[in-house]
């Protein structure tokens, strides 16, 4: 990296990373739900990148939700990415 991107790497608030950690996850929601055909499956999906949407958003504010979203990026989707990315 050069010295200027690394600069402007590290202008990025921890709420935006998790921005970006849950956007990462929805669009994993979403190629799964292009992936399948069973309709009950994709139906699922579909709730769950409508709620990773929301909570993409929400992390950004300052508010008791963005609190909770953020211990839940932390406690479980942190992990689960971790796994996915073969980090741990």
């Amino acid at each position: 990296m050069t010295p200027e991107e690394l600069e402007f790497a590290r202008t990025f608030t921890d709420r935006e990373v998790m921005s970006s950690a849950i956007s990462q996850l929805r669009a994993m929601a979403i190629d799964e739900y292009y992936a399948t055909t069973d309709e009950s499956e994709r139906k699922e999906l579909e709730k769950r990148q409508l709620l990773l949407e929301f909570e993409s958003r929400a992390v950004l504010g300052d508010d008791d939700i963005s609190h909770s979203i953020r211990d839940k990026v932390i406690n479980l989707y942190g992990p689960m990415l971790r796994k996915l990315n073969g980090v741990e």
